[in-house]
């Protein structure tokens, strides 16, 4: 009985060690705008601080933040966003589509958080696209079933972009 018990301790214990060592993406003073969940089995969330001091973008693995951006964290971080989206109802019979796009440009990269319904096809996609130049485009594929929250919330919040990227 006594092994028994030690090996409950000893086995738990490992559990929550693995656990610890996740990291949080989202801290206690931000909330989420969007999170997506990767093909490659990476996240991407997209939080504001609660007062709105700052927006930022993280993407990596459960153990790791392999980008965060902006690296300063304060008001003029809503100015280094784009927000670009157009909407078009109707159905079939008319092309409905819905496309949000969230972009910002880092050491000479662009990256795209895209999030987008076209009704014919009834095709919705979700991801990042990085945008090393005309001829270099990266297209990391979401879960779009796995998509929390919405791109168009961050309208009014950040710059007002003018291109689509689809």
């Amino acid at each position: 009985m006594t092994k028994v018990v030690l090996y409950s301790i000893l086995f738990l214990s490992i559990f929550q060690f693995d656990k610890s060592t996740e990291i949080s993406y989202q801290l206690k003073n931000e909330n989420l705008v969007y999170q997506l969940k990767m093909k490659n089995g990476k996240q991407l969330p997209v939080c504001i601080e609660k007062n709105e001091k700052y927006i930022v973008y993280r993407y990596g693995s459960k153990n790791k933040i392999e980008l965060e951006y902006p690296s300063e964290k304060d008001l003029s971080s809503f100015k280094k966003f784009e927000y670009s989206g157009w909407s078009r109802g109707g159905g079939v019979e008319n092309s409905a589509m819905e496309l949000k796009y969230l972009a910002f440009t880092n050491k000479g990269i662009k990256y795209v958080v895209y999030d987008t319904y076209f009704a014919e096809g009834n095709k919705a996609n979700a991801g990042i696209k990085v945008i090393e130049s005309k001829h270099k485009i990266t297209d990391l594929k979401g879960l779009k079933r796995t998509a929390k929250g919405n791109l168009s919330d961050l309208k009014d919040k950040v710059k007002e972009g003018e291109e689509l990227y689809d």
